[in-house]
């Protein structure tokens, strides 16, 4: 009884808010799951190492939104989109923010496109209004859990949101739509001297484009980051990256392939290689070389049943570009190939169970000789509200 009094008191007192914000929706994913890890770094006197954990957002993050739309007629609509990102293992906000993955206002002409200010998604990411790469390109996305290969362990780059961001997606036009994207200052919870739009702080620049004819999607993107002059006394050249992908459904599977060049990148750029001991660390905020190369991916979906069976398995080549520290002069070239397969069994709609396993093995550009190797195994839950 008193539970109803409670939510007939809650209802009445929101009910004028309610009535003014109708048109808001609120959407979401939480995705919670168990994750086992061996890591053996190959590395003279170090010993391989297991662990078996609970994680969120293993193999979809994990967010909370509100996003409305407002009808201005005569073709044009704005509205915003806020995005935040949780841990639901134990309830924390992502990289503190409460809205990790979007804070955005939009224009939209139905003549000559939408126009996005604020937080927004790297092209590159599968994040938000304006991440065009993501789960359209690849079998496992950006990737599952901690070394389940996807696009962002083979590849470089960016993959997550950019602070001060303005993007343009053009009208589409015969199945093809144009994607412009500028960051004034990439971060600006982590870079706290740099100034915007200026040569201090790190920004970025990409041009992408998008074309879906019936079964066939394909993307390309080019970017860059302008890496900023307050990183330490190394002058970094600009980075540069190019990437394509596709995928095409036929009956009873869908293919993707991608492939990238990069140049100019950073070891911090490349991701899920810190415990692997891949590349070497910042020495008083300067990195102490960067890299140049490519990588590939080939990946499926299969039907069974009334699930997905997923495989990818990719490969990345880096060799070191420039080098910004003495103590880098002896570092390698590096390369690493992944293996991942999973399988998806939805439960309804909008809940789904799933599985996964994967190894990852490559080569230290920073300890001579090592070959470090991932095996993982992971199982779990995801929800969409």
């Amino acid at each position: 009884m008193q539970k109803k009094l409670l939510a007939v008191a809650m209802a009445a007192l929101f009910a004028p808010f309610a009535a003014q914000a109708a048109d808001i929706d609120v959407y979401g994913v939480i995705d919670t799951g168990l994750v086992f890890n061996s890591i053996d770094t190959d590395k003279a006197g170090s010993d391989r190492e297991s662990s078996l954990t609970m994680n969120s957002s293993v193999s979809a993050p994990n967010r909370w939104g509100l996003r409305s739309t407002e009808n201005l007629g005569d073709g044009l609509s704005v509205g915003f989109n806020l995005e935040g990102q949780f841990g639901s293992d134990d309830g924390s906000m992502v990289n503190s923010r409460l809205f990790q993955r979007m804070a955005q206002v939009w224009i939209k002409s139905d003549t000559y496109g939408t126009l996005i200010m604020g937080r927004s998604g790297a092209l590159r990411s599968g994040m938000g209004t304006t991440g065009i790469w993501g789960p359209k390109v690849a079998a496992f996305s950006n990737s599952w859990g901690n070394y389940m290969v996807g696009s962002k362990y083979l590849m470089p780059g960016g993959f997550g949101g950019l602070d001060n961001a303005i993007t343009y997606q053009s009208p589409v036009m015969n199945g093809a739509q144009i994607h412009l994207q500028y960051s004034s200052k990439m971060n600006q919870v982590t870079d706290t001297t740099g100034e915007e739009f200026e040569g201090s702080s790190d920004r970025t620049w990409g041009v992408g484009m998008t074309y879906t004819a019936g079964p066939l999607h394909v993307v390309a993107v080019v970017d860059s980051i302008l890496y900023g002059n307050s990183h330490g006394s190394a002058n970094y050249d600009d980075s540069l990256m190019a990437s394509l992908g596709a995928a095409y459904q036929f009956d009873g599977f869908k293919l993707y392939a991608s492939a990238a060049g990069f140049k100019s990148m950073k070891g911090s750029n490349f991701l899920g290689h810190s415990n692997l001991e891949t590349f070497m660390k910042p020495v008083d905020g300067v990195e102490p070389a960067t890299y140049k190369g490519y990588s590939l991916q080939l990946g499926a979906d299969i039907r069974a049943g009334v699930g997905t069976v997923k495989v990818n398995v990719g490969w990345m080549d880096a060799q070191v570009d420039d080098v910004y520290l003495a103590a880098a002069e002896e570092l390698d070239d590096t390369d690493r190939i992944g293996l991942s397969a999973g399988y998806v069994h939805p439960l309804s709609k909008r809940t789904s169970l799933y599985a996964g396993a994967g190894v990852t093995k490559g080569s230290s550009s920073l300890n001579k000789g090592a070959d470090p190797i991932a095996y993982e195994v992971v199982t779990g839950m995801v929800h969409s509200f």
